[in-house]
């Protein structure tokens, strides 16, 4: 379900972002699945609140358990993340020499990593940000960071898998007062913090139950900016001049 493996050859890159490396493989909903109403309201409002969203701008900050092996850099580096409905998608993470970019336009995936002028370009077509997530997942065993978080039917993406889902309570993630949103489903559980007022996510924890010691991926969401000019060159973005082109590889 979640892998640690280079994305590309053995000259390229370890990983595009914590949330490239450690990616939540999402498959279909559990007919059994014990949502509670109040947790399918909860993230009908979040799916609401950014399905309406035609572009949207945002900051994660994460901390990364060292159980899952990442490097201290890519733990350390914010990740900003550029979308444009229905289907273009733009992250960096920086992370100094071990910066890492995806760009996506809609037919073709650039994942970049420009201190070591390494990129892989490779057509993909997808129609949505949820079709992205999935096709990247099929063709190169990573997800986009947050993916499911940044889709239309934010819903829908969280709990595909899931067993269970509830609300528990409210809790105060820095200044914001939010809802907790708590899912389980195989190998993971989850939780995600929700603003009482504006329905963005503000805080994402993942525990990974199935890994020694139950290592976790805990991403803090700030910046939030919807409906607001976007540079459409993020999309189509190329590495600079005299950069390696590798074969993107699946990873799991």
């Amino acid at each position: 379900m979640f892998t640690m493996k280079n994305l590309l050859t053995s000259h390229s890159v370890r990983s595009i972002s914590l949330a490239v490396a450690v990616a939540t493989s999402l498959a279909t909903t559990t007919a059994q699945a014990e949502i509670e109403p109040a947790a399918r309201e909860l993230a009908k409002s979040v799916s609401a609140k950014l399905g309406a969203a035609q572009t949207i701008k945002l900051t994660a900050k994460h901390q990364i358990d060292p159980a899952l092996g990442v490097g201290a850099k890519l733990e350390q580096g914010p990740i900003a993340f550029t979308v444009k409905r229905p289907n273009q998608f733009y992250s960096v993470q920086s992370a100094g020499g071990e910066t890492r970019e995806i760009a996506f336009d809609g037919t073709s995936l650039c994942v970049m990593h420009p201190a070591e002028k390494h990129y892989a370009l490779e057509p993909l077509k997808a129609g949505s940000i949820e079709q992205l997530t999935d096709r990247m997942d099929d063709r190169f065993g990573f997800r986009p960071p947050v993916g499911e978080l940044l889709a239309k039917d934010v819903a829908g993406q969280l709990f595909r898998d899931v067993t269970s889902a509830r609300v528990m309570g409210t809790e105060s993630v820095g200044w914001t007062r939010c809802e907790r949103l708590h899912f389980e489903q195989s190998g993971m559980t989850g939780d995600l913090w929700v603003g009482v007022k504006d329905k963005l996510p503000r805080r994402y924890l993942l525990t990974f139950t199935d890994i020694k010691g139950n290592p976790t991926w805990d991403i803090k969401l700030s910046k939030w900016e919807l409906n607001v000019p976007v540079d459409d060159r993020l999309f189509t973005k190329r590495p600079p001049a005299g950069s390696n082109k590798v074969k993107m590889l699946k990873s799991r």
